[in-house]
C-alpha cells in the first residue's frame, strides 16, 4: 500500500496577504517555524520563507513595517495535494532543493512539511544503526557523480 501526503495534515501556519512583513517574521520567531503559507481566500498564494526575507527583503532594504508580504513571498508555490504519493514529497525536496512543501486539500492549506522533519525521521532511522550504510552509500555516490 503507498502512503499518501495525507500523513502530513498538521497546522499550519497561513496569514493573509497584507501583513506586514514585520508581524510576519516575529510571527515566524515566535511558533519557531522557518515559513508561512501566504492564503488569500482559503487557497494557497504564497509561501514566505527565511530566504525570501533573506534574498528578496534585506537586500533591498524595505521597510518591513509597511511592506506587504505579498510583495516579497514566493508566488504559486509547488505544493502537493493530500492525496498525492508520499514519494512526490521527497522528489521535490531533494530534486528542487526545497527546504518546505506546502500539502495542500483541494488547494487549501492543510499541512507543511520541512527537511528539518526528515532530519528527524534521519535521526531515528540512524539510531537503529542498521540504515546508515544506505545513507554512506548515497553521499558517496553524489560525490562520484559531481566529479564525473
Amino acid at each position: 500500500m503507498s502512503h499518501t501526503a495525507q500523513l502530513l495534515i498538521r497546522e499550519v501556519v497561513t496569514v493573509a496577504p497584507s501583513e506586514p512583513v514585520l508581524d510576519v517574521v516575529r510571527l515566524m520567531r515566535n511558533k519557531h517555524i522557518g515559513c508561512v503559507v501566504v492564503a488569500e481566500a482559503g487557497k494557497v498564494a504564497g509561501i514566505f520563507t527565511e530566504r525570501d526575507l533573506v534574498t528578496r527583503v534585506v537586500p533591498e532594504e524595505l521597510d518591513v513595517r509597511s511592506t506587504p508580504v505579498s510583495k516579497v513571498m514566493t508566488r504559486d508555490p509547488v505544493t502537493v495535494d493530500c492525496a498525492e504519493p508520499l514519494e512526490r514529497v521527497f522528489d521535490l525536496l531533494a530534486r528542487h532543493r526545497f527546504r518546505h512543501v506546502p500539502i495542500t486539500d483541494a488547494g487549501r492549506p492543510a499541512g507543511m512539511v520541512s527537511m528539518s522533519d526528515f532530519a528527524g525521521v534521519l535521526r531515528e532511522v540512524f539510531g537503529e544503526g542498521r540504515y546508515i550504510q544506505y545513507f554512506v552509500d548515497y553521499v558517496a555516490h553524489r560525490g562520484e557523480a559531481r566529479k564525473g
